[in-house]
């Protein structure tokens, strides 16, 4: 699971991030960083105050705790293109991408699997390769 952790949702935080900046600016990336550092502190759960800036000194334990909250920081981020963006994402899709990966990352964690996790994990893999085929037709 470490390359899920350390490799791929790496990437996925720098893609959204990427995106993010290039769909409404500095600003919305900010409201992220924002939006981590207001978490309500909770037992076990790391509370990232200063944002994600340096993500390239997190560990997979914080990638754990990043993944608990991503979900709900990108909910309801934007609403709108409100810069004419030309690959415009629209929230729902970023969204949903977290929810999937949520989904997928538990049931890849299971040390048994019944038919219905594989079918569920199989849905959410073609979600995510459709995600990844929206992106690609806009670029």
């Amino acid at each position: 699971m470490h390359h899920l952790d350390l490799g791929l949702f790496h990437y996925q935080i720098e893609y959204t991030r990427q995106l993010i900046k290039d769909q409404h600016g500095n600003s919305f990336v900010n409201e992220i960083d924002h939006r981590l550092a207001t978490i309500p502190r909770f037992s076990g759960l790391k509370i990232f105050s200063n944002g994600i800036q340096l993500i390239a000194r997190l560990t997979a334990s914080k990638y754990h705790d990043l993944m608990k909250v991503m979900l709900f920081v990108v909910d309801n981020l934007y609403n709108q293109n409100t810069n004419n963006t030309e690959d415009y994402v629209e929230n729902k899709y970023l969204t949903s991408l977290y929810q999937n990966w949520n989904e997928m990352y538990i049931i890849s964690k299971y040390e048994k699997f019944t038919e219905n996790d594989l079918i569920k994990f199989q849905v959410c893999i073609y979600y995510l390769y459709d995600f990844y085929i929206i992106i690609q037709k806009k670029s």
